[in-house]
């Protein structure tokens, strides 16, 4: 008999923090949520979750400007439960903010994904009717290597997949794999519109468990 799929059957809001010290501990295995501004990161957590207003989703671009920290309770089958953390990057491209405060974006974002022990997932999220930007790939290549810690899984999202059709998917799967160095296994389709291609924000959420938690 085959173990149910994955599901989130809680998930609350900790904190949202200025520096990676200002997480909560690191108790748990984490997965980050990376990608430009405006990208959809707040729709998919929410959608993965199914808590509507579980991260603020705002149509200004930019304003996510914290290490927002989120805990989620997965389950597969009454007796198999999975904690996790996930946290909501600043989104990098658009925002309205200063010089100087995009800086601070850049110092934070990269002292936690070089020195978060219990960061073992990426979803690096890309809208997919655009192609892989440099700040994209160089994400990618930043998190293979980090020193004396593993490097950092990363799982490419193509987000609104509902606007292509068929064969534009399957086509922006196997380009976006070349041209980020991953299999095309590490490159999935979503949309909080339409269930397709990893069948949905649920079927990704079975994913990134099955990730970071393998039986």
């Amino acid at each position: 008999m085959s173990r149910e799929h994955w599901r989130v059957i809680d998930a609350e809001f900790e904190r949202s923090a200025p520096a990676k010290k200002d997480l909560p501990e690191d108790d748990m295995p984490e997965v980050a949520v990376a990608g430009r501004s405006n990208v959809g990161k707040s729709s998919l957590i929410n959608a993965c979750t199914n808590a509507t207003g579980l991260a603020r989703v705002s149509r200004s671009p930019g304003r996510t400007q914290l290490l927002n920290s989120f805990k989620w309770t997965c389950r597969a089958a009454p007796d198999e439960t999975f904690a996790l953390r996930c946290v909501d990057l600043p989104g990098y491209g658009f925002a309205k903010v200063s010089r100087h405060v995009r800086a601070g974006f850049a110092k934070m974002v990269e002292d936690y994904l070089l020195e978060r022990p219990t960061l073992g997932l990426l979803l690096l999220l890309v809208d997919c009717r655009r192609p892989l930007d440099d700040r994209d790939q160089g994400l990618v290549e930043f998190l293979s290597s980090r020193g004396e810690l593993a490097p950092v899984r990363v799982l490419v999202v193509g987000t609104k997949a509902d606007k292509l059709g068929a064969s534009e998917r399957g086509l922006w799967v196997k380009r976006t794999a070349e041209e980020a160095g991953l299999t095309q296994r590490d490159v999935l389709l979503t949309s909080t519109q339409a269930p397709m291609g990893i069948a949905g924000p649920r079927g990704l959420v079975d994913r990134l468990v099955g990730t970071l938690h393998p039986t």
